[in-house]
């Protein structure tokens, strides 16, 4: 069977997170958590947006060619007016000291009011420049520069970080624009910033407008979706975007079959919620969701099997070896695992009553050997899986289903009906097998 080419999966997962996202009905941190490119445990989806952002080319080029064009910063020439004693500063406003002089210091021909020349750095299109190398430069500093990746390295070298950051911080332009923080960007400011006749400021504009529509969501829009698709390809990710894209393929089929996805709390921990006429499906990945797919060692007790006691050791050993090397506490177990995704099928909104469960693996391979690894584990979670005891003693329905990339096997569903294998690349179809969706629904 044919693999899944890489385009499609990222065209894939990208025209289904827009409508996702777009909707609401899909929760943005679990979103974030599979998405994460960095290793840093990222939840906020924003700050994912931002690093993104950061990773551009156009972000890039624009920081190398900083330190030459600060060299031709605008500003804008003006006159305060100031009181002196006994000195003169700048041009004298002889009108007004005349009034000064008959007015308030009546008779004192040693006041004078002044016309100082003035530098003034914060006008419109400094501020917009401003703030987004304060967003970018946060973002390196923060979040990019702890990525221990060869892309972050090919993007965002030790030396171009140093060189960011030296501008950044030393810069006596720079230093005379107000402190970001305070920056509120207005429309006229990025107005002027937008026909502005420097680069740097024509530039700035599109980098932080293209940015605002980024936070904002305007995941139609060309160069947004261009961004997220040059980035969304990160080697080390594409598993994990392997994942989701089989998720939302079998979100889309339920879908199909007259369930509706629902708008979803930010704090929740499903990553989707479908709602039909009669049950509600909860939708989890990479957590077991209400289930639990522990077994303590504890349950071995009353065993005394010589098998048994060596098993017991290696756990017991186990725990004092990660804690003696890691400092680390363990859970010593008979199993312990969870599934990529769980979908939990309820009787009414309400959660009262479990009847249907839907365990899934998801192997990035064409590997026979890694189907049968995921298969192994599949009917573990399935004999293991757990809500107030063991589902299989409550005949409570639990279906496994195994999405690989192209293994070819002689069937795609079990004898008993229990386990289904879907290939990746038959999720490409609108009218997939739905075999594996419970007849109840």
């Amino acid at each position: 069977m044919s693999k899944l080419g890489r385009t499609e999966l990222v065209k894939g997962v990208q025209e289904e997170l827009v409508t996702y996202l777009r909707n609401g009905t899909v929760n943005e941190r679990a979103v974030a958590q599979a998405l994460d490119i960095t290793d840093l445990e990222i939840e906020d989806l924003n700050r994912l947006k931002r690093i993104h952002f950061c990773l551009s080319d156009d972000v890039v080029e624009f920081v190398e060619a900083l330190q030459e064009r600060l060299r031709r910063i605008q500003t804008a020439n003006q006159r305060d007016r100031e009181v002196t004693h006994g000195e003169v500063r700048g041009a004298i406003d002889w009108p007004a000291t005349t009034r000064l002089r008959y007015g308030e210091a009546a008779g004192d021909r040693t006041r004078f009011a002044c016309k100082t020349p003035n530098t003034e750095y914060d006008i419109d299109e400094n501020l917009v420049l401003k703030k987004l190398l304060w967003i970018v430069h946060s973002t390196v500093q923060e979040d990019i520069s702890a990525i221990d990746y060869k892309w972050r390295t090919e993007a965002w070298p030790t030396d171009r970080i140093a060189m960011f950051d030296r501008i950044y911080a030393r810069n006596v332009h720079l230093d005379r624009i107000r402190d970001a923080e305070n920056i509120r960007v207005t429309q006229r400011m990025l107005n002027t910033a937008r026909t502005a006749r420097q680069p740097l400021y024509t530039d700035a504009y599109t980098l932080y407008d293209r940015y605002r529509r980024l936070l904002a969501g305007a995941y139609t829009d060309l160069d947004i979706s261009q961004l997220l698709s040059s980035t969304l390809v990160i080697p080390e990710r594409l598993p994990r975007l392997f994942e989701l894209f089989c998720i939302f393929r079998l979100l889309r089929r339920l879908s199909s079959q007259g369930l509706r996805l629902q708008p979803i709390e930010a704090k929740a921990a499903q990553l989707a919620v479908l709602e039909g006429d009669q049950y509600t499906i909860d939708v989890y990945h990479d957590q077991g969701g209400k289930l639990s797919f522990y077994v303590p060692l504890s349950k071995l007790d009353d065993i005394d099997a010589d098998y048994v006691r060596r098993y017991r050791n290696i756990q017991h050993r186990h725990g004092s070896l990660i804690e003696a090397f890691l400092g680390n506490e363990t859970r010593p177990s008979l199993f312990n695992g969870r599934p990529d995704f769980v979908f939990e099928v309820y009787e009414s909104r309400a959660r009262d009553v479990l009847i249907e469960v839907i365990l899934g693996e998801i192997k990035y391979s064409d590997s026979p050997r890694t189907f049968t690894r995921g298969l192994e584990e599949l009917l573990k979670y399935i004999e293991f899986a757990q809500q107030s005891g063991y589902l299989s003693d409550k005949n409570i329905d639990t279906r496994g289903l195994l999405i690989s990339d192209g293994v070819q096997t002689n069937r795609n569903t079990s004898i008993d009906g229990q386990i289904f294998h879907i290939p990746a690349s038959n999720l490409l179809s609108e009218t997939f097998s739905d075999d594996w969706i419970p007849k109840s629904i």
